[in-house]
């Protein structure tokens, strides 16, 4: 009877250590350190009001111009200066088709005027960085209007 006592708080605790276990092996990879500027007097004018930042992320390797994924962010107040900074992770993206992350990047920045995913549309104000390597710090300046 001890034995089998002894068996199952052995079976207990290792599924009880097996979701630790898991999140461990699959932990975020880290695409880029971000950091998003605006610093056009005219076009800080033309995002008043405009609350959605999407950093689009594309394989600059890749023919195709399906994007890899996307980062959405919910803005409190309108862009100025440095506006958003942090990590993009294969966690905190929407990715489109799945994969691993690619090793060459191409990033968009994008205000959004109507706060819709797709394509840039009248109204929105971008800015793109180009051959990134997965894992480095980015700086994004949006730099034009649609």
């Amino acid at each position: 009877m001890r034995s089998l006592s002894n068996f199952s708080f052995a079976l207990s605790l290792s599924l009880a250590l097996l979701p630790s276990f898991a999140t461990h092996a699959a932990a975020a990879e880290k695409i880029a350190s971000l950091e998003v500027s605006i610093d056009d007097a005219a076009l800080v004018k033309q995002d008043a009001g405009i609350r959605t930042l999407f950093v689009i992320v594309y394989d600059a390797d890749s023919p195709r111009p399906m994007p890899y994924g996307a980062l959405k962010v919910d803005l409190k107040a309108d862009a100025k200066g440095t506006f958003y900074t942090g990590d993009l992770t294969s966690e905190n993206i929407q990715t489109m088709g799945g994969g691993a992350v690619p090793k060459n990047l191409r990033l968009k920045a994008r205000l959004d005027k109507d706060g819709s995913a797709g394509m840039d549309a009248a109204g929105d104000l971008v800015g793109s960085a180009e051959k990134i390597k997965a894992g480095d710090k980015v700086k994004i300046k949006i730099s034009k209007a649609i």
